[in-house]
């Protein structure tokens, strides 16, 4: 069968299946194509792709040779090139992720020189955007304490943005202030503007680096005054925050549980997810959004030791830190667990997905 006669559907998932770099060739085959690759829906298509995914690993651990008290920790930042995790050697991204950065989101990091000064990289395209900083009015006496970022698609313009929360310190009443706030940055326009700030009863240092984006909307798991735990949405299209309830787990009561329990947002049959984990049951579960509702999808486990879910893989396959600081990789289908082999004090698994979104100028204006 040619070329010719494939169907356009038939086309398209094929081309879905293509690395980003022979999808950037492909562009010249003809005009059909070259639209395709910008057209936003394909994009998210490429994107959610299982074989579209590499795993990074951001780990701190103690120099072996600690004759010099002032450096007495390493830190690096890795990708692992194969998809299935059989071949283990990584590249190290350390030297090019020096300093603030958040993501990757859709493959795209945001690397923070200041607050609201911001630039986006492309891994995949190696494409970077100096984004115009961020201006902000802020009420007397304040300044930017914290800022927390996430990046999404406008399913009605179909244009991208990027949203900047940042929160506020207040030197006069040496507390914070009690409302955040909020610029929108859009690709098309090259331009920031503010929203109405929102009233700061959340937290989000607890689990500020795992935000999920997801038809339209993104996704932060906020820490209330009492410590309890509730999921905060962003709409992209109407630019509104709304506040929802998580599932029905245990709830912490003191900072230090919150600390330990952390909720893992992610995606699972293209659905808003939660990892949650009994650390004395030795369990996690498995839950998902369907209908406004939240519903247990699974319980894994009881483990002969605690394990805390860090991470999602591919469906039914979850990164998961051992107690003795370890990073496994939990088939759920088979119950078996694999050794990573990478061991530290602290660690963060992200998943990098090679990404279409572009980030040149001249590509991203409607």
């Amino acid at each position: 069968m040619t070329v010719k006669y494939l169907s356009d559907d038939m086309m398209i998932e094929t081309l879905s299946r293509l690395p980003v770099k022979s999808l950037m060739r492909f562009q010249c085959v003809c005009k059909s194509w070259y639209d395709l690759v910008k057209d936003p829906n394909f994009i998210y298509k490429h994107l959610k792709r299982d074989n579209n995914m590499r795993l990074m690993v951001y780990c701190t651990y103690k120099n072996p040779d600690d004759r010099d008290p002032f450096d007495d920790l390493i830190t690096y930042f890795s990708v692992f090139p194969d998809k299935t995790l059989t071949d283990l050697h990584f590249q190290d991204l350390q030297p090019i992720m020096k300093g603030i950065h958040i993501g990757p989101y859709d493959g795209i990091f945001c690397l923070l020189k200041s607050h609201t000064l911001i630039n986006l990289w492309n891994v995949s395209l190696n494409e970077y955007r100096v984004i115009p900083e961020c201006r902000p009015r802020l009420p007397l006496y304040t300044k930017t304490h914290y800022a927390n970022v996430a990046l999404g698609l406008d399913p009605v313009t179909k244009d991208f943005k990027l949203v900047l929360i940042l929160t506020l310190w207040n030197d006069h009443r040496d507390s914070f202030h009690d409302f955040s706030h909020v610029a929108v940055y859009k690709f098309s326009t090259n331009s920031w503007r503010d929203l109405e700030g929102f009233e700061m009863r959340y937290d989000y240092m607890v689990d500020r680096i795992f935000n999920v984006y997801l038809n339209g909307f993104c996704y932060w798991v906020v820490c209330r005054p009492d410590y309890s735990k509730a999921i905060l949405s962003f709409s992209m299209s109407d630019e509104v925050f709304e506040e929802m309830e998580g599932p029905s787990v245990p709830q912490s009561t003191t900072y230090y549980q919150s600390v330990k329990t952390p909720w893992m947002l992610g995606t699972y049959d293209d659905c808003l997810s939660l990892l949650y984990s009994d650390s004395f049951a030795h369990t996690f579960e498995l839950w998902t959004m369907t209908g406004g509702n939240w519903t247990k999808h699974s319980t894994f486990g009881p483990f002969i030791e605690t394990y805390q879910p860090i991470g999602f893989w591919r469906k039914g396959e979850f990164f998961l830190e051992s107690s003795d600081k370890r990073v496994v990789l939990y088939d759920s289908t088979y119950q078996e667990m694999r050794d990573i082999r990478i061991t530290g004090l602290w660690f963060t698994v992200h998943v990098l997905k090679e990404s279409l979104i572009r980030l040149k100028e001249k590509d991203t204006q409607q």
